[in-house]
């Protein structure tokens, strides 16, 4: 299995052992059920030939442990050694006390040890439901935060400067929905799901085409590229292909460790290069330096053409 799988498999079984830690019917029932399949094993064994007389019942003590904590295992233990020696022994002797004694020693190690690892993933899970609050609680400051700063900047901006102001605020949105984007329970993971996010809204008209090899994205360049896009995005609705109902055409590649993004606008009007690097250029290399990455910005008579690299995601 990939690290992602072993990780996701191994959340879902902790929070199902969450759900059971207390001794209940259901576990009483599941923790007869595994002493059952045990019976069945040792039965099958018994026609194969083989002498174990308690081997097939050290998987249900251990299943019993993490489901149900030492209640559930030391009750499975029991019933196990019931069963054996009930069903299994004709006359119980010195021999089969040995057995007994053995079966009892090593399921009381086994407890203990899967009691440990249960503990462990339980502790894990709370943790991470900490976790998962607090980083809650910060994405709503945070975001309250940036609600402050645009009506600051928008009160400070007025008049003359309104369209100054208006520019940032905008900006500070798309910080905003960057943030929204990478701690979101529905996570954007991959570099196809951000743009076709960040692009939706001009979509309908089938004037945006998106295409190539996807990649898997970490909250962090997901934040930084939300902010690349949103710019791009914004400076072809005013200035570029999206202004006069040319097309924009993304083509994502990988290049030697790096991901790249060909973005590349086809105007009905000639796009000429500005006379300076103003704020949102600016924000834009340093958001793309953030995660090791670049742009190069090419304008010609049919529109800009930029090539955006970063770091593949390990």
């Amino acid at each position: 299995m990939f690290p992602g799988s072993i990780v996701s498999t191994s959340r879902r079984f902790s929070s199902w052992i969450v759900r059971r830690r207390t001794w209940s019917p259901s576990t009483f029932l599941l923790t007869i059920l595994a002493v059952a399949v045990g019976a069945a094993s040792r039965v099958g064994l018994d026609v194969a030939g083989a002498t174990l007389s308690y081997t097939p019942f050290f998987p249900s003590v251990l299943f019993a442990t993490l489901l149900g904590g030492v209640p559930a295992a030391v009750f499975a233990a029991w019933l196990s050694a019931a069963v054996v020696l009930i069903g299994f022994t004709d006359r119980p002797g010195n021999a089969e006390a040995v057995n007994l004694v053995a079966f009892l020693g090593a399921a009381a190690l086994i407890i203990w040890l899967a009691n440990l690892c249960r503990e462990a993933l339980l502790e894990l899970k709370r943790n991470e439901h900490a976790r998962e609050l607090l980083l809650g609680e910060l994405r709503h400051r945070v975001n309250n935060q940036l609600a402050l700063f645009k009506s600051i900047v928008r009160s400070s901006l007025a008049g003359e400067d309104s369209d100054k102001g208006e520019a940032i605020a905008l900006r500070l949105d798309a910080v905003a929905r960057a943030n929204t984007l990478a701690w979101s329970d529905q996570r954007i993971t991959t570099l196809r799901l951000l743009l076709e996010a960040e692009l939706q809204p001009y979509r309908a008209s089938g004037a945006v085409t998106v295409e190539g090899t996807d990649v898997p994205l970490s909250p962090e360049t997901v934040r930084n590229l939300a902010l690349v896009f949103h710019e791009l995005a914004t400076n072809a609705v005013k200035y570029g292909a999206l202004s006069d109902g040319g097309r924009l055409d993304v083509h994502l590649t990988q290049d030697a460790g790096y991901s790249a993004v060909t973005w590349r606008e086809l105007t009905r009007h000639a796009v000429a290069p500005p006379q300076r690097e103003g704020f949102g250029t600016r924000m834009i290399r340093a958001s793309l330096a953030a995660i090791g990455g670049s742009i190069e910005q090419e304008y010609h008579d049919s529109g800009l053409s930029c090539r955006i690299r970063f770091e593949a995601e390990a």
